[in-house]
């Protein structure tokens, strides 16, 4: 019997300057089917296409755990299609996987919220599950979450969330303080990933939520206590313990960048995953609209509420990533772990975020000119996302065969 993997299209990307978890090289990357088949040496590979990339760069696609919407589109309030069609458009600038992010409300506006987010993983394959934050979080660290959306631990209320996402549910963020610690070492059993985040919880309460399972932090330092030397509260906690990887928004407001050195020196490179926390004005510029059922204003570097309060982030990943690591000078390596592989770790996708064998072909290639975060196309399983049925790659690129 024949191997069906003997017919799949093998796909050569010659002379790659390939970002790998570890190090830059220039190879020809082997793409078979939707996976990287190997990395060769540059000019060696054969296939039935070889596209000649004459020394661009290319990294893994970036993974975003948490993101509320772009472009005027709030994932909170849209319906399946319009979410999905937005998934696209952030595929076709890098971010090739993403899990839709709900704020909390009413019962039935989350309910209707995750419905059409697992709707949209349907038509979607840059959708892999969904990330709602709260409404199990505390009202004293709310943020711009809706305090009509805070809601005290209820078993049902989390069973019928639960259906509403029809399996999708795969991150919430909750409060170690408000969530009882049976309940929450039964969210792994449901394929939930807790995430401490929105809390006025103490150390002891989140060293008691770690031990319990939830090994994940939402935006690292904010919406929680600041660290106070006789008072340490999560943030310290969540650092020092190696068993937590930590979200960290690279926005330029939300961290300042001696925190992000400090938290990368104190987690290591695999402890910290970059999220986003865009929201609807994002790639709007100046702008105003209504978010999380507040007015909220944008200038185009930020968003914040009418006293000041940040209302998530206007930045994308792709862009939030090369900025950051322009400042702190970052090696390329480092900057795709934390824009892909360890999210990919920590949602439990073995074989996304990295430039590897037998790992899935979801690839950004680059400007050769542009800025670094400029993409010239997108793979997502080895296929171009904007016209997966046409060209493989844009003509500037030579098509040897």
């Amino acid at each position: 019997m024949s191997n069906p993997e003997d017919s799949l299209q093998r796909i050569v990307l010659r002379d790659a300057e390939a970002v790998l978890p570890d190090r830059i090289i220039r190879a020809d990357l082997v793409i078979e089917g939707s996976v990287i088949a190997n990395l060769a040496p540059p000019g060696t590979a054969t296939g039935d296409e070889i596209w000649d990339l004459g020394g661009r760069r290319v990294t893994p696609g970036c993974i975003d755990a948490h993101i509320h919407g772009v472009n005027g589109i709030d994932f909170s309030r849209a319906d399946a299609e319009t979410i999905a069609s937005s998934a696209e458009d952030l595929a076709a600038m890098g971010i090739t996987t993403i899990y839709p992010t709900i704020v909390p409300g009413t019962e039935q506006e989350m309910v209707s919220a995750l419905r059409e987010c697992a709707r949209a993983r349907e038509l979607s394959h840059s959708i892999l599950g969904i990330h709602l934050e709260g409404p199990f979080v505390s009202s004293g660290r709310m943020g711009a979450l809706p305090a009509a959306g805070i809601h005290s631990w209820d078993e049902g209320l989390f069973d019928r969330l639960l259906d509403g996402a029809g399996g999708q549910l795969r991150i919430m963020t909750f409060a170690p303080e408000e969530v009882p610690l049976d309940a929450q070492r039964k969210f792994a059993t449901v394929g939930v990933r807790g995430s401490i985040g929105h809390t006025c919880a103490s150390a002891q309460q989140t060293k008691a939520a770690i031990d319990a399972g939830s090994w994940r932090c939402t935006h690292l330092c904010n919406a929680m206590p600041s660290i106070h030397h006789r008072d340490p509260g999560p943030v310290i906690v969540l650092l020092l313990d190696e068993r937590v990887r930590c979200e960290v928004i690279l926005d330029g407001h939300h961290l300042d960048d001696d925190t992000v050195r400090m938290a990368l020196r104190m987690k290591g490179a695999a402890g910290l995953m970059a999220v986003s926390d865009a929201m609807p004005l994002t790639g709007m510029g100046i702008a105003t609209g209504n978010f999380c059922g507040q007015e909220v204003c944008s200038d185009g570097s930020k968003a914040t509420l009418e006293n000041g309060t940040l209302a998530g982030s206007v930045t994308l990943l792709p862009e939030a990533l090369e900025k950051t690591s322009d400042r702190l000078g970052w090696d390329a390596s480092l900057t795709s772990a934390l824009g892909a592989s360890n999210a990919a770790d920590d949602l439990g996708l073995p074989r996304r975020g990295a430039i590897r064998s037998d790992h899935r072909a979801d690839l950004v290639i680059h400007s050769l000119t542009a800025a670094k975060a400029a993409a010239v196309t997108v793979l997502r399983g080895g296929l171009p996302v904007r016209d997966p049925d046409g060209p493989r790659l844009p003509a500037e690129m030579e098509r040897i065969r």
